[in-house]
């Protein structure tokens, strides 16, 4: 699974995250966000491990695409019934996930 937010890098002294899927606030100092959203993994399973990906604005926007490929098991079988609405598609498939 996937989760994406928003980090607005300011001209000045601070920076802030957008998220939707949060109770922080909105937007929500980067600071904050980090001390507050992100827990050691010390606990966790190392499978379960989180894993953070960077990409730029402008190239998500222009290649981020779904198959909904990672919501189907070994076999290609829905894990759980998928959305009612069409795939994330752009003319550039390079972020597909």
């Amino acid at each position: 699974d996937y989760h994406v937010i928003l980090l607005h890098v300011s001209s000045g002294e601070q920076n802030f995250i957008s998220d939707l899927d949060t109770g922080l606030p909105f937007p929500c100092p980067l600071e904050v966000y980090g001390e507050e959203a992100f827990r050691l993994d010390e606990g966790l399973c190392p499978e379960s491990h989180r894993k953070i990906r960077l990409i730029r604005a402008d190239l998500y926007l222009r290649t981020f695409a779904s198959d909904r490929s990672h919501m189907k098991d070994a076999n290609g079988k829905w894990q759980k019934p998928p959305p009612s609405y069409p795939c994330i598609e752009t003319a550039d498939k390079g972020l597909e996930l």
